[in-house]
């Protein structure tokens, strides 16, 4: 019978090039069989010669063509994967004994991939039933570090599994015991308590990709508006418009350190809140738990002036830490990555985001 439980809930994971996972955890993370990242086209278009396909570079050689696009006004265009690459990509899993995929995307509000998911899932051999699709509701390392939290689940019974000691994970249900209900759940709760915030040097790119108007773009160039966003119910939404860099700078690290600290005091709460009733060993629970600490860095060509931002929100948390490249891209729970063409297509040169769970 165990054996028959085991069996019915082979879970595999699935999610776009959005997530922002860094190239070599994704190979580490693809190694297991159980994840598959589906990469997001992303097209430079210039009159009279071949399109550009971003996601055929190197991160270097992205960032060198976003930037010279941006300069020579060429058009820069993103597109979310169609139904049937998600239709192959989930009749795959299931040849490979998978049951049931949870595939898990950039908001719904931003992208039409997760209803090109959707209809790959109807496409498939697993059905509907058999794909369970989630809309992160958010963009970047806060679904992409869910994701990771999911995949930890699922191999935490595995005995060649590291998870990182400093930062232990919830109390697990084995993988035997998970249902894709519970995946589901638990996905959703770790995007719901994480927040994102960004900075961008300038609204043009924004306004080449049709997120901002012309008008604003006009008025942000004219007044230098440095804004800092994240996001809101799914869509972007502006928390500040500083009017230098230097300044929206300082603010990011400033609204970042707040909502670092406001998390951890509610983990505080819930910790005493526990602590005062008796655990029950035999109720083990799946449960999303935010410590207030930084779990993302991402940039566009600026990955010195990214961490150099992370340390500040480090140094005012009153917590020392030395970034290293390798040190940090090496721990599942703390994802260091240049933002995807995809994203930094809108973003521009230049742009930082720090997410916060």
């Amino acid at each position: 019978m165990e054996r028959e439980n085991k069996a019915e809930n082979r879970i595999a994971v699935v999610t776009d090039s959005a997530a922002a996972l860094d190239p070599e955890l994704v190979q580490r993370l693809s190694a297991r069989g159980n994840f598959v990242l589906v990469p997001m086209p992303v097209t430079i278009r210039t009159p009279g010669e071949p399109d550009c396909q971003l996601q055929d570079l190197t991160a270097a050689e992205v960032d060198e063509a976003i930037m010279l696009a941006h300069v020579m006004g060429q058009t820069v265009s993103t597109s979310g994967p169609a139904p049937g690459v998600f239709a192959d990509v989930y009749d795959e899993l299931a040849s490979r004994g998978f049951t049931h995929v949870v595939s898990v995307h950039l908001s719904g509000e931003l992208s039409g991939t997760v209803e090109a998911a959707r209809t790959g899932a109807r496409l498939s051999r697993l059905g509907s039933k058999g794909v369970s699709v989630v809309d992160s509701r958010t963009v970047a390392g806060a679904y992409g570090h869910a994701v990771v939290r999911a995949l930890e689940v699922l191999n935490s019974a595995s005995s060649d599994f590291v998870r990182s000691p400093d930062y232990p994970s919830p109390d697990y249900l084995s993988s035997e015991q998970l249902s894709p209900a519970q995946l589901v759940d638990y996905i959703q709760s770790v995007c719901e308590q994480s927040t994102l915030y960004f900075y961008i040097p300038t609204l043009d790119a924004l306004r080449r990709g049709g997120r901002v108007s012309p008008a604003l773009a006009m008025v942000g160039q004219m007044f230098q508006i440095k804004p800092i966003g994240t996001i809101t119910e799914g869509k972007l939404a502006y928390v500040e418009r500083p009017r230098t860099a230097a300044r929206a700078l300082e603010r990011l690290v400033e609204v970042t350190v707040q909502t670092c600290r406001e998390h951890q005091h509610a983990a505080a709460l819930s910790s005493a809140s526990v602590g005062s009733t008796a655990a029950d060993p035999a109720s083990s629970s799946l449960a999303a738990s935010p410590r207030g600490e930084v779990v993302a860095v991402h940039h566009v060509g600026n990955a010195a002036q990214a961490l150099q931002l992370y340390e500040q929100v480090q140094q005012m948390l009153g917590e020392s830490s030395l970034v290293h490249d390798a040190a940090v891209s090496s721990a599942p729970e703390f994802l260091v990555s240049a933002l995807p063409p995809v994203l930094s297509a809108h973003s521009g040169l230049g742009a930082v985001a720090l997410v916060v769970y």
